[in-house]
């Protein structure tokens, strides 16, 4: 996967919460520039602040129990304000429903303001999915005249 010095250029959030990607874009002149679509599946969790102008350093995979003692005080909070699937203010059990479900967790660090968090069953590469030619027409449908 590619993605160190990449900047954050957005992120999508598909399937009800279930699919994150972010999309990255190394562009340092005079290199021409270079995406990058990292995609995590199967999402139970993410939190992500200041994605304005990050430069992604790592998305690093680190254990729930981490996650959990970093974030458990605030995911209570957001969990009341917004809802959480499955989120139980004892952390242990919390945490075993999520191991039992083969979910883990990674970290997402930036050099510049970004922090993210994601608990997911999977993390791909998925950028050659967003260099595919289309095979899609863009001509209107025959004999339709509101296209």
């Amino acid at each position: 996967m590619r993605f160190h010095d990449f900047h954050l250029s957005g992120y999508s959030v598909r399937k009800f919460g279930g699919e994150i990607v972010l999309h990255l874009i190394y562009d340092y002149p005079p290199q021409p520039p270079e995406e990058s679509h990292i995609r995590f599946g199967d999402v139970e969790f993410y939190h992500f602040v200041h994605t304005g102008g990050a430069i992604i350093l790592d998305i690093a995979e680190v254990s729930l129990s981490e996650v959990l003692d970093r974030f458990g005080d605030r995911m209570s909070e957001w969990d009341r304000q917004h809802g959480i699937s499955r989120w139980d203010d004892d952390r242990a059990r919390y945490q075993a429903a999520l191991e039992s479900d083969s979910l883990r967790a990674w970290e997402i660090a930036s050099a510049v303001g970004f922090a993210g968090v994601v608990i997911a069953k999977t993390i791909l590469d998925v950028t050659s999915d967003y260099h595919q030619p289309s095979n899609k027409s863009l001509q209107p449908t025959a004999g339709r005249s509101d296209v």
